[in-house]
């Protein structure tokens, strides 16, 4: 088996398919190596899955691999522990989480709650869910509130036509 690191295969990618030397033709040639490049990155993703899982499934072994199920340490705080022993520290530091709060609350109760601590300055802040609009108006005057923008993805270079 051969395994190759991204320096021999850049080589042999610029050996089969030379880098152009004029910029927007090296610039469009990068834009489209990157776009294969991440579609072979997804199919090789895809295929280690799929691999791994017949491994395991089928209980494989290999005289010269091993498969190692990769880890990280991270560190946690025993709330509860911490509740119990330091109760006033744990009054001082505790929270929801901004996602967490999403997901127990209500917009329209974190809407109100807002509106009542920072009154008209809300203004700046507010928004309105396009499909909880689309669910509460008909079409014509879904419309009418309704306005699309370009927000920018980045460069692209084409091909003239």
């Amino acid at each position: 088996m051969t395994t190759h690191d991204s320096a021999e295969v850049l080589s042999v990618l610029e050996a089969a398919f030379p880098c152009p030397e004029e910029e927007y033709a090296d610039a469009f040639y990068c834009q489209e190596m990157t776009k294969v490049l991440e579609e072979l990155a997804g199919f090789f993703a895809a295929r280690f899955s799929e691999t791994v899982d017949e491994i395991r499934a089928g209980g494989l072994e290999s005289a010269e691999f091993v498969l190692r199920l990769e880890e990280r340490r991270s560190k946690m705080v025993n709330v509860p522990l911490l509740r119990e022993e330091m109760p006033d520290l744990f009054a001082e530091l505790a929270f929801v989480s901004t996602a967490d709060a999403g997901k127990l609350l209500s917009k329209k109760f974190l809407y109100d709650a807002t509106k009542s601590l920072i009154k008209d300055r809300i203004v700046n802040y507010e928004q309105v869910n396009l499909k909880d609009l689309e669910t509460w108006l008909p079409a014509p005057e879904f419309s009418r509130y309704v306005s699309e923008r370009v927000v920018p993805k980045g460069y692209v270079v084409e091909v003239k036509s």
